[in-house]
């Protein structure tokens, strides 16, 4: 009887601790040439900033995008802007700048993906 409560207890640990380093993804899309948050960027990072709260242990990881240049716009460090523009918005929801590290990778070849799918800062919550 003792070893069947003990394999319930270790079970539900082990449930539990998968429960604690789970993961999210998430991806805020952008107007072109812009790095402003429009309302759906704000759902989706308040989404993000929830999972997270109930995850405190977990690293948060954001990798910014953008497309090709147009000639006649400027978007020099665009995708490092627009990482930044979420990080800050997460912060304002109340997480740590300390667990939030930003990566800007730049120009995304839209031959292999949607334009809108260039223009966008992904968010990963945990490993």
């Amino acid at each position: 009887m003792q070893l069947r409560w003990m394999t319930v207890l270790l079970l539900a640990a082990v449930g539990g601790c998968a429960w604690l380093t789970g993961s999210q993804n998430y991806s805020v899309y952008f107007q072109p040439y812009s790095a402003e948050l429009d309302p759906q960027a704000h759902a989706t990072i308040h989404a993000a900033a929830d999972f997270a709260s109930s995850h405190k242990l977990q690293p948060i990881a954001l990798n910014g995008f953008s497309a090709p240049p147009d000639p006649n716009q400027d978007i020099e460090g665009l995708s490092a802007q627009r990482a930044e523009a979420v990080k800050q918005a997460l912060v304002a929801e109340g997480i740590s700048p300390l667990r939030i590290t930003t990566a800007a990778n730049g120009i995304v070849d839209p031959k292999a993906l949607p334009n809108l799918a260039v223009r966008r800062v992904d968010i990963t919550v945990g490993q």
